[in-house]
């Protein structure tokens, strides 16, 4: 099956949504949730006959140092699309689109144990900025509030 790599239009938000679905996640989360301040958001995606087989979402954030700045996130492919070439032409896509809005840097975050997804962003030019350590400190749920 032939893919097309593209932008996702309004129209595509069924296919989207049953895409995420698929991978476990909440489609509408997605297009809702954003950290800080974003000035715009699209979804990148493989397509074929109205199917989506693989996406990622792109939000344009402002940063006080560098200006204009792509967030890559979201980035999923269908299990049997894993092994071809779908994710390094997503990311090929998401430079051009980058490079056309005159964005200064595309960034990610990636699991440390993804190896496989960092040497995918490698490959495509991205370089390794440090390493973040999530930490959190639970508390014991209150019945009454």
């Amino acid at each position: 099956m032939d893919y097309i790599i593209r932008l996702a239009t309004a129209r595509d938000r069924r296919a989207l949504e049953q895409f995420y679905n698929r991978e476990g996640l909440d489609f509408q989360g997605l297009s809702l949730a954003t950290t800080g301040s974003m000035s715009e958001t699209m979804f990148i995606i493989a397509t074929a006959d109205d199917v989506v087989g693989a996406a990622l979402k792109l939000d344009i954030r402002e940063d006080s140092h560098l200006g204009r700045v792509g967030v890559i996130r979201n980035f999923e492919i269908d299990d049997p699309l894993e092994s071809s070439e779908i994710g390094t032409a997503l990311l090929q896509k998401a430079v051009s689109l980058a490079r056309e809005r005159a964005l200064r840097a595309l960034e990610t975050a990636v699991d440390i144990d993804r190896e496989d997804v960092i040497q995918l962003y490698k490959d495509a030019g991205f370089r390794d900025e440090g390493r973040e350590v999530l930490l959190r400190k639970d508390f014991k749920a209150r019945i009454f509030g």
